[in-house]
């Protein structure tokens, strides 16, 4: 019976997660849930529908997996830029979310402390308490899903940059490439390196007869029906995640030469397709970086629950009892 529990949540552009973890902080249970996002594509500072689903989905699962258990602290990861002092997600693109008040508007549906800060710090964080980057010092750290962030671990702290905006290299435009990100620009790398690229590629293949394994029962391609398509022997559909994976080293080449860090770590979900994406990532840096030692290229250890455990381990940090 657990008598203490803390929740960490991870937003995302298309599903949230949530996750129970007992008073020794092991994972009891989650679950997870259509981010819902009814003002989409117009911004707001109030997604009141959301975040009333997300306390009542909390409260749900406390009452399934440790009834009458005490709720400690809630940490959340959430996309884009953060202001963690203040608990605010200041711009949040594939949310559509601008100055959001998170930590004051779920604390007090919650009635417990809730903190928050850039999902892919939080996803770092998470890896590094248990996960791939357990035991590391400086590490990268990559997720690849609705969008695409990075976020630094440096002699096992997380850096922030000068206002909380470090990571953004979804944002850093690939040249020759123009197609529309959700932030207003045009050619930023999370339109190639993310589950919404890859899943745009594989349309734009599709209906120019490319792929010809490449089919939806609804007609909406995903990121996961180009990898069965490239699983099946499509050379075409392999061709979309080695230009996805070399795009994407060519820009971590020049954070690995100004970092050095001990390993890369991809998660998201565009991380399922493994070796299919590791490979040409891990090609494009090794050609690049002339150095003897290498950083190892490896997939999150904890797959969707490492939001969940850097949440919750950020929250009792925060000072989250």
């Amino acid at each position: 019976m657990m008598n203490q529990v803390h929740i960490g949540v991870d937003i995302g552009g298309t599903n949230t997660a949530i996750g129970l973890f007992d008073q020794e902080l092991a994972l009891r249970a989650k679950r997870s849930f259509v981010t819902s996002l009814p003002h989409y594509p117009g911004k707001t500072d109030r997604p009141i529908p959301f975040l009333d689903e997300l306390a009542e989905r909390i409260f749900r699962l406390i009452g399934e997996h440790a009834p009458g258990a005490k709720l400690a602290a809630v940490g959340m990861g959430v996309p884009g830029r953060v202001d963690p002092v203040n608990g605010i997600a200041l711009a949040a693109s594939n949310l559509a979310w601008a100055n959001v008040p998170v930590a004051a508007e779920m604390s007090e549906r919650l009635g417990v402390p809730v903190y928050i800060d850039n999902d892919v710090r939080i996803f770092m964080l998470g890896e590094a308490m248990a996960g791939a980057a357990k035991g590391s010092g400086s590490v990268i750290g990559v997720t690849l899903g609705t969008g695409m962030a990075a976020a630094v671990m440096v002699d096992g702290k997380m850096w922030e940059g000068h206002r909380g905006f470090a990571g953004e290299l979804g944002h850093d435009q690939v040249p020759g490439y123009h197609a529309r990100c959700n932030c207003g620009g045009y050619g930023c790398l999370e339109t190639i390196a993310s589950a919404t690229g890859i899943a745009r590629l594989g349309a734009e293949a599709a209906a120019n007869g490319r792929i010809p394994l490449l089919h939806s029962p609804d007609g909406r391609i995903t990121a996961r029906d180009v990898y069965l398509a490239a699983m099946a022997g499509d050379s075409a559909a392999a061709d979309i995640f080695r230009f996805v994976g070399a795009t994407l080293g060519s820009k971590l080449t020049t954070a690995v030469y100004l970092l050095n860090p001990e390993m890369i770590i991809v998660g998201g979900g565009a991380a399922a397709a493994g070796e299919l994406l590791l490979g040409p990532l891990r090609e494009a840096i090794y050609g690049k970086y002339r150095f003897e030692v290498k950083p190892a290229v490896v997939a999150a250890a904890l797959g969707d629950s490492a939001g969940l455990y850097g949440g919750v381990h950020y929250a009792i940090g925060r000072g989250g009892e």
